[in-house]
């Protein structure tokens, strides 16, 4: 997908674009120029340019190759090396990539990242080359001292003889529009047109030609190293009189058909419309080429190498940097050196009046400059309603009228240093602002001065004056302040009525009201309300001098911040406190606008003329802007990410890139192609998979990240050029940040385990420490019961055996029929019974009883405790190997089952009762089933009965499980579950045991 939008970026970016081409009808010092020279980066001596589909201006040097994307110069040297430093030619290949020259013979072809390399091996001569051309078949020739040559598959062939070709060197060569191919060599001219087999010669002598082209018309045109650029007779035709006399390296026919010609020695040189040159601008020298030299700005006089590129910009190489020449929406006009700060006014017919402290007045009208006999210096000037212009300075008034310049009267008084302002009112009368107090009125030839009016600032002058449509006489002055005159009348506007501009230095009548302008910022005064505009630390609406409402409603302002441009739609936003305030445009030195306007005199600083331009001035001169012609550049840049640092070490932007774990400070360079004003270029990117959105760099070219962490991420930046055109595609970059040991999955997932198994010992420990725990209760229990059972057998037993021994001698002394005896009898008998039953609980207390080595046949005996007839039928089901239990554990087991037990044949009135015992390595499962009536829902709760109680308090006593489940008619299930540790006791092991056990547990 990316490959298809850059295939689709360089066709857009090969169309020509008439929309922001060099205009022909200007001066080359009317154009915005660049120069870079090594102290900008630039390398020295710039043998030839070149710039390929993707965007990038390729620089051919003596020591190798350099890239530039309008703001950094790059040296490149792919991985393998090129085969030479010195570089002869470059040529950008139609179908993408950039063919290389040396000069030594050798050539390379870079494609992207990679490079093929030439050479002898490849059929090429050891020879410098000295340029590249490429025919409508595609077949690629080349230039070089021995001779021409061309590229058939992987393989350059030399020309046999039977083509004809003149001489033994090829110097240039060239491929027109309609396919002919023209060489020059040693002997002369040559052409080989489409389809031919065989050269003919131009019959015209030329001296060392470096470079052939084409001019609109179709005419053929030579540069010549020792002797002219000029127009190349064929035949049939006659020598033109257009020649430049200089020895040049290079030229190039722009997009509007302007010759540009390079001399060594001489600056460059410019012919607009050389096919017809009576429609162009007067020339600057008699040769009708206009010239551009050091003197004038350019990095040196000795130039080779010029190139046009996709956006009509001019790239010229010196022998010390680089220099660009591109279209700026404002024009300036071509003062006389030296001229400085001008006072402007429009006269009739679309003509401009520009006067300076140093030089005459001058006349501007069709782009065309003349003087007129008014001596400097000139400070200010206005015009009235009726289209007269007055100017003034120290020498008095003049006005200009019907194209009359007539001197009107001198100035009231010598004691000042400039006609500050005027401005004429309804009745005739003029006003003028002297560098004194006060303010002059100048009817018939006699002034009158104002200085003691209610309200005027004391020892001040206006600054700005303006008589509106109703007659009002407007004063600007200093300090916050303006006064309004009007039949005798005073008003004063300052901060209590909301005034906000500081001095008042710009003052314009419009349709919405009278602006107001000043160094704090803009104010309009519309149906006797002020609102106004206040300048903030981002704002630009500071230093205002010139203010002018275009025909169309737009309002155009000249600040110390540049000229700014509000459209009519958003004028009324300028004044919306609660919204994002007026979108405006701004054009400052990038787009041509030399230094900043006057901020005291001369003002204003901005005019239209009759014709609709706009005229601005500034300290550094004048400058016109058309607003209909206002060029945009609709290009969206190619974005190219240009390097990847992390941690200080540079990675390749491939394909897949991976970084090093651990990786803690990323920095990713990255450019956008567009080389009008690359200052202008501005960038978002995003981090996908780290950055939530996109982030606005502004105009910066790095984004900086610190401790991304490990995974993989897409690198995405979109870039917007100097119009606000924004390539939405972009580039992207994916990347991989390789995780450290512990960032790994691997890593996790064993903490995961480590976390586990230390839960699950802790587990075991908590478990043996409970165990534990209730052996030392249950021995406490024991000891207790032995206690207690010796101090029964002691007692209680010992007293009753006595009490029925006692009895039974008693009764030996009765007769054997005495009723007496007989019951004395069965009361003895209930003793010996009682007494069994005692001695029984008391080896039970010792733990001398049958549930503790045979639990199940202890429960199958609770049977026999009850004399119930007919007899229910007991079953008991073992599984597993019976194993002893731990005394008190047994106990509460034969408890709990003897309940159950009981509760089934007393109140279940089971016929049948089963009785589970499961000896497992892990539990101990004890269940005791019924085929009975079953319980009531209530029966748990019933008041009195604690048998369902007693069972669960002692199974929570021993840490069992114990779940009942009965319904009314369905009998009772009785389940216990208690785990082996609890139940069994722990086999005697040596300490290697244990610890292995231990060990084994916690794998």
């Amino acid at each position: 997908m990316y490959a298809l939008v850059l295939l689709l970026s360089g066709l857009l970016l090969t169309f020509w674009n008439d929309a922001y081409a060099l205009d022909a009808k200007r001066r080359i010092g009317q154009f915005h120029h660049t120069a870079w020279t090594v102290k900008e980066g630039a390398p020295g001596q710039v043998t030839a340019l070149a710039q390929t589909r993707d965007g990038y201006l390729w620089l051919a040097t003596q020591i190798g190759l350099f890239r530039f994307d309008g703001v950094q110069f790059e040296r490149f040297d792919p991985p393998n090396g090129f085969p030479a430093t010195s570089i002869s030619t470059l040529y950008a290949a139609k179908s993408g990539g950039l063919w290389i020259g040396f000069r030594y013979g050798a050539v390379s072809f870079l494609d992207g990242d990679s490079v093929t390399h030439y050479g002898e091996a490849q059929g090429l001569p050891t020879s410098t080359v000295f340029r590249f051309a490429e025919d409508r078949e595609g077949t690629l020739w080349a230039a070089t001292f021995t001779g021409l040559i061309r590229l058939k598959g992987d393989r350059w062939k030399r020309l046999d003889p039977t083509w004809q070709l003149p001489g033994r060197q090829a110097r240039t060569v060239f491929v027109d529009a309609s396919g002919t191919l023209w060489v020059a060599t040693e002997r002369g001219v040559a052409y080989l047109r489409k389809g031919d087999s065989t050269f003919k010669n131009v019959e015209t002598r030329v001296g060392r030609v470096s470079q052939i082209a084409q001019a609109p018309d179709g005419g053929i045109w030579i540069a010549e190293a020792d002797g002219a650029v000029r127009r190349l007779p064929l035949e049939g035709e006659q020598a033109s009189t257009k020649a430049l006399r200089y020895p040049s390296a290079g030229l190039l026919f722009d997009r509007d058909g302007t010759l540009w010609a390079t001399t060594l020695g001489d600056g460059l040189h410019r012919l607009p419309f050389p096919a017809s040159a009576q429609d162009a601008v007067p020339p600057a020298q008699d040769d009708g080429f206009d010239r551009f030299r050091r003197i004038d700005g350019l990095s040196s006089d000795y130039v080779q190498p010029v190139v046009e590129d996709s956006e009509g910009n001019i790239w010229i190489g010196s022998s010390h940097g680089l220099d660009r020449f591109r279209h700026s929406n404002a024009v300036p006009v071509m003062l006389p050196d030296g001229a400085q700060d001008f006072a402007i006014a429009p006269a009739q017919r679309g003509t401009l009046l520009i006067g300076s402290r140093n030089s005459p007045l001058l006349r501007l009208r069709d782009q065309q400059l003349s003087t007129l006999d008014l001596p400097p210096p000139i400070t200010a000037a206005h015009r009235d309603r009726e289209g007269v212009v007055w100017l003034g300075g120290p020498k008095g008034l003049w006005k200009l009228q019907n194209g009359q310049l007539t001197k009107i009267t001198p100035l009231p008084t010598s004691n000042y240093s400039g006609v500050q302002a005027i401005a004429k009112d309804r009745s005739g009368a003029l006003w003028v602002s002297l560098n004194t107090p006060g303010v002059y009125r100048l009817v018939d030839d006699h002034w009158r001065h104002f200085q003691d009016l209610q309200g005027l600032p004391a020892g001040s002058s206006p600054l700005a004056m303006l008589c509106d449509s109703e007659a009002t006489l407007w004063l600007g002055f200093a300090r916050n302040e303006i006064l309004l005159m009007k039949d005798g009348a005073l008003r004063k506007l300052g901060a209590q009525q909301g005034l906000a501009v500081g001095n008042v230095t710009a003052l314009t009548e419009g349709r919405a009201g009278i602006w107001i302008g000043g160094e704090r910022g803009l104010a309009l005064f519309a149906n006797g309300r002020l609102r106004s505009v206040r300048a903030t630390e981002k704002g630009h609406f500071r230093g205002i001098t010139g203010i002018v409402e275009a025909r169309n409603g737009d309002l155009w302002l000249n600040g110390a911040y540049g000229i700014l441009h509000v459209s009519d739609a958003r004028v009324g936003r300028l004044f919306d406190r609660s919204g994002p305030g007026a979108a405006y445009e701004r054009f400052d030195f990038l787009d041509g606008v030399p230094g900043v306007p006057a901020q005291f005199r001369p003002i204003p600083t901005a005019t239209e003329t009759d014709d609709a331009r706009l005229w601005f001035a500034t300290t550094a001169g004048v400058v016109g802007i058309e607003p209909s012609s206002v060029r945009r550049n609709p290009i969206p840049p190619p974005v190219h990410i240009r390097s990847i640092v992390a941690d200080k070490q540079t990675y390749s932007t491939g394909k897949d890139l991976h970084l090093p774990a651990g990786t803690q400070n990323l920095q990713i360079a990255y450019t956008a192609l567009s080389l009008s004003i690359p200052e202008r270029v501005r960038f978002r990117y995003k981090l996908e998979g780290y950055d939530r959105g996109w982030q606005y760099a502004g105009t910066r070219r790095v984004a900086f990240y610190s401790d991304p962490g490990p995974g993989t991420y897409t690198f995405r930046v979109m870039a917007a050029n100097n119009d606000g055109v924004w390539n939405e595609v972009g580039a992207s970059l994916p990347l991989t940040i390789a995780p450290l040991y512990y960032q790994t999955i691997w890593f996790r997932v064993l903490c995961v385990l480590l976390t586990l198994s230390i839960a699950w010992i802790a587990y075991l420990l908590r478990l043996r420490s409970v165990a534990q725990q209730i052996c030392l209760r249950m021995e406490a229990r024991y000891d207790e019961r032995e206690r207690i059972a010796r101090e029964l057998h002691d007692t209680l037993l010992q007293g009753t055996q006595g009490l029925i021994l006692r009895l039974h001698a008693t009764s030996k002394k009765l007769r054997e029929d005495d009723p007496a005896r007989l019951d004395l009898e069965k009361a003895m008998d209930l003793a010996e019974r009682a007494l069994a039953e005692g001695r029984d609980r008391v080896r039970g207390l010792r733990g001398d009883v049958q549930y503790w080595h045979d639990l199940g046949d202890a429960l199958l005996h609770v049977r026999d405790e009850l004399h119930i007839q007919p007899t229910p039928d007991m079953r008991l089901t073992v599984e597993g190997k019976p194993v002893p239990l731990l005394p008190g554990i047994a106990e509460e087991l034969y408890l709990i089952g003897r309940e159950a037990v009981l509760n089934a044949l007393q109140h279940a009135r089971a016929h049948a009762v089963e009785i589970e015992l499961g000896y497992h390595a892990r539990e101990l499962k004890l269940r005791v089933r019924d085929d009975g009536v079953g319980m009531p829902r209530h029966a748990p709760h019933t008041p009195g009965h604690w048998g369902l109680s007693g069972m669960h308090e002692r199974s929570r006593r021993i840490g069992g499980h114990l779940d009942i489940l009965s319904r009314a008619g369905s009998g009772t299930d009785v389940s216990l579950r208690l785990p082996a540790a609890a139940a069994y006791p722990r086999p005697q092991q040596t300490r290697w045991q244990a610890f292995a056990r231990w060990l084994l547990r916690t794998q």
